[in-house]
Formats: C-alpha cells, sequence, structure tokens
C-alpha cells in the first residue's frame, strides 16, 4: 500500500473516532449536562480508551468548542434549508428558528445546558466557528426575500441580516437560561416580528 494511501486511511480512521467522541459528547452532555459528564463518561460511551480521547481533544472544553463549531455549521444548514422552503421570508425564518431550536431540544433533558455551553464557546476570544459564514448565508436569504419582494430595499443587506441575528442569539440565550422558556411560541413571534420589520414601507419608494 503506498504511503498516501496508508495516510489517507490514517486520517479516516482518525475522524470516524473524533466523531465517535463528540457525538457521544453531544448525548451525555444532552442527557446530563457538561459539568455532570466526566471524560471516563465519554470514553465509555465512546469506547475509547481514555488517552485516545487526549489524542483528539485537549479537554472537555476543547470538546465543548468542537460542538460549538459544528453547530455553527448546522446553523448555516438550516438557513440554507430555509431558503428552499417555499412561502414567504416570514415564514422561512420560522422554518430557520423551528429547525434550529428542535434539534438542539432532541439532545435530552439537559439541552439548555449544553446550549449556554456552546453558545459561550461561539464568544471566546480564539472564535472555534466562522461566524461570517453564517451572516453570509442570512444574507443571501434576505436577498431572496428582496428579489420575491417582501423585504424592504431601504437598507443594506448586511444591517437587515445583523437584525435577524440579533433576533437569533437573543432567543438562544434566552432559552439556554430559562428552562421554562416557551422557545416555539416565541420564535413564531419573533419569525413574524421581523417579516414585518424587514417588509418594503407600504407606499414608500423602495431604492435598489
Amino acid at each position: 500500500m503506498s504511503t498516501e494511501a496508508t495516510h489517507t486511511r490514517y486520517e479516516r480512521r482518525r475522524r470516524e473516532t473524533a466523531d465517535r467522541i463528540t457525538q457521544a459528547a453531544s448525548a451525555l452532555f444532552g442527557e446530563r449536562g457538561v459539568e455532570g459528564t466526566t471524560i471516563a463518561d465519554l470514553c465509555d460511551r465512546a469506547d475509547v480508551a481514555r488517552q485516545t480521547f487526549f489524542n483528539h481533544f485537549d479537554s472537555k472544553q476543547d470538546l465543548v468548542r468542537e460542538l460549538a463549531r459544528r453547530g455553527h455549521d448546522f446553523f448555516v444548514e438550516a438557513v440554507l434549508a430555509a431558503q428552499k422552503h417555499p412561502g414567504s421570508t416570514g415564514e422561512r425564518l420560522a422554518r430557520m428558528f423551528s429547525t434550529i431550536h428542535g434539534a438542539a431540544a432532541s439532545v435530552g433533558p439537559m439541552h439548555h445546558d449544553l446550549v449556554s455551553a456552546t453558545l459561550g464557546a461561539s464568544y471566546e476570544p480564539d472564535d472555534p466557528a466562522d461566524l461570517q459564514g453564517l451572516h453570509r448565508a442570512v444574507e443571501k436569504l434576505i436577498r431572496q426575500g428582496r428579489a420575491a419582494g417582501d423585504v424592504s430595499r431601504r437598507h443594506a443587506v448586511e444591517d437587515q441580516a445583523v437584525l435577524v441575528l440579533g433576533a437569533l442569539h437573543d432567543l438562544m440565550m434566552a432559552w439556554a437560561h430559562r428552562t421554562d422558556f416557551p422557545i416555539a411560541r416565541r420564535s413564531n413571534r419573533m419569525a413574524r416580528l421581523l417579516a414585518d420589520a424587514l417588509a418594503p414601507r407600504a407606499g414608500g419608494a423602495e431604492r435598489s
């Protein structure tokens, strides 16, 4: 077997092991919370040796950062999927919010703790996620609405995207810190509010 083929197989196995550890973390953090989960628990669930864990992650917090990275990628995918959803921009925003909080809630009873931990990791100085990627995806959704005529052209696309992202961030922060937060109802309300805020002014001139 060539050196290149051996290297490719090694990298594939390494990714598979890291994925197994990450999946175990998502499940356990959702069941028990981050603090309630030990590295021994993670190794047992992922069926790896303790040293194997440290070959991939420096610490449990490093694993939280990886979950934040993957969560960010999922956010981007949710925005892109919403763009394919038929209907208005408001309906697409509602679909986007629903997809995001639905996936987070599905991880287990301690999902609030996991959401809180990954949100915190997303805003660490050595930002683990390319937040600009999410911004670009939302800008694309905004442009789609402008082309359809239900999003105003009176404001810059990047500013409208900030409005949407700010609303999403506020929803997730409130949900992470309040176990009784009615996320589904508030998401629908926020989508309607954003649709109204982004809509063209009735009877007003719209600039391109």
